[in-house]
């Protein structure tokens, strides 16, 4: 990890990095706005290519070689992800293709994006919150137990173990959701320990929450161009960052009905025909 132990839960990068970091999570919220339903898969190949980059460091230095053309770094993600999900492919490839300061950064960028793949899972399911809290609970009973502290962070102790006592002490007081990113933290430490971990996806938790969810529906898929120039919209109207979920309704004639919380904004075709029948009528 790029942060230090005693500083802010988490990555902090220099240079280009810390651009490509702001466009490479716009390029994961615009994959997971294309693809309903798939953001949990999504986590999971940024993950395991993350683990990838960890293991091959000639790979890690190949896609993060300012020299390098992009389309030469597209390759070889596709290369390096064959047979994967390939909307995540397509999206590791754009990913990569952006510039990196140092060899690691484009490894933590994956994982962060991969922890916030599995949040907007969560988010989706509208069990976040749930998520949020019981991080806090278990960051609790660690914080109690030394015993089980050290366990965990136990760097000889096999991954696999680790991880089958997380799940004999947590699995029937979290949700899959949370299981699951505990599982990840103490197979893949990555240099933390686990409470470092918890308070940095803790943090990751708190940013997407703050984001401001709308559900877009149109009669057919919107172009990057329109869901990008809809979402700055979006943002500039209620101030605050938005997490765009597109969905398709053939019976929408023209243009997005969009749903903000409980708001609904019609902003459809088929809507604004009906006002104008009632307002000619009135």
């Amino acid at each position: 990890m790029a942060a230090s132990p005693s500083g802010p839960a988490t990555i902090a990068l220099l240079g280009g990095s810390a651009g490509s970091l702001a466009k490479a999570r716009g390029e994961l919220d615009r994959a997971l706005a294309a693809n309903q339903g798939s953001a949990q898969t999504f986590g999971d190949e940024l993950f395991a290519l993350a683990d990838a980059l960890d293991e091959d460091k000639a790979l890690a230095r190949a896609l993060t070689n300012p020299n390098r053309e992009a389309a030469a770094k597209e390759r070889l993600v596709a290369q390096a992800m064959a047979g994967h999900f390939r909307p995540a492919v397509a999206l590791a490839a754009k990913i990569a293709a952006l510039r990196w300061s140092k060899d690691g950064d484009l490894a933590d960028v994956l994982e962060e994006l991969a922890f916030d793949a599995n949040l907007a899972d969560a988010q989706a399911k509208q069990v976040l919150a749930a998520v949020e809290a019981e991080l806090f609970e278990v960051d609790a009973v660690l914080r109690n137990n030394r015993d089980l502290r050290t366990a965990l962070g136990d760097v000889v102790a096999e991954p696999a173990a680790k991880a089958k006592l997380i799940d004999q002490v947590f699995a029937q007081a979290v949700r899959p959701e949370t299981l699951y990113l505990l599982e990840r933290v103490v197979r893949h430490p990555r240099g933390r320990g686990i409470r470092y971990a918890l308070s940095y996806i803790g943090s990751l938790v708190a940013a997407r929450r703050q984001r401001l969810v709308v559900e877009a529906t149109s009669a057919a898929p919107l172009s990057r161009k329109q869901a990008d120039s809809l979402t700055k919209l979006l943002a500039a109207e209620y101030g605050r960052d938005i997490q765009l979920n597109v969905s398709i309704d053939r019976s929408v004639i023209g243009g997005v009905r969009l749903r903000v919380g409980d708001e609904v904004v019609d902003g459809s075709l088929f809507t604004r025909f009906t006002q104008l029948r009632r307002d000619l009528a009135a």
